[in-house]
């Protein structure tokens, strides 16, 4: 199962925008979770993976975006990742 996770922050604005719109687009078939940085496990899990900057997301370990993205971008990582059988188009 693919698994999209938030790296973010309780202080990030930018945070809390991006992760409505991911509750929004991310489909039931794949797995998502919310990393909070400011605690140790997430400063571990972010720091295994080099992120420096929230918001940032990760699709299976990989990190994809850095900052805000779009909709559009965000509907165009996610099909990429799905069978083509199972296109999504919030």
């Amino acid at each position: 199962m693919t698994t999209i996770e938030l790296y973010y922050s309780d202080t990030c604005r930018d945070c809390h925008q991006l992760r409505t719109l991911l509750m929004q687009v991310v489909p039931k078939s794949m797995k998502f979770k919310e990393i909070n940085i400011s605690y140790p496990e997430g400063q571990r899990r972010a720091s295994e993976l080099n992120i420096m900057s929230v918001p940032t997301i990760a699709i299976d370990g990989e990190v994809v975006f850095v900052g805000r993205t779009s909709r559009e971008e965000l509907l165009k990582e996610i099909n990429s990742r799905k069978p083509l059988s199972g296109q999504f188009n919030a």
